[in-house]
């Protein structure tokens, strides 16, 4: 019991569950832009045949950052996604040039 005590009392406790908070809302906001690219991506593939690679560069730097939110607010990794770190590159990045 007092492990919870001790719990209620730290600073570093509260700090983390105002982050996850706070990455909690990003990910509502993640849902959104991805609803909003989804939308476009399909206005291009109509429009041309084919997406724009742009949007698709984007949109996987946008997956990969939704897993960073996910493992952060899950308890898989400590490490606070952006903006505490670099914003993830596209997986390929080369080929998509």
């Amino acid at each position: 019991m007092s492990d919870v005590k001790d719990n209620l009392t730290s600073d570093a406790f509260w700090l983390k569950t105002l982050y996850l908070l706070l990455f909690f809302m990003v990910s509502r906001l993640v849902g959104l832009v991805v609803l909003l690219l989804t939308v476009v991506q399909w206005g291009f593939q109509l429009a041309t045949g084919q997406p724009n690679t742009e949007l698709a560069r984007f949109g996987d730097s946008l997956g990969q950052y939704a897993s960073q939110i996910i493992h952060y607010l899950s308890g898989v990794s400590e490490q606070k996604p952006y903006p505490f770190q670099d914003w993830p590159s596209p997986h390929n990045a080369d080929q998509n040039e």
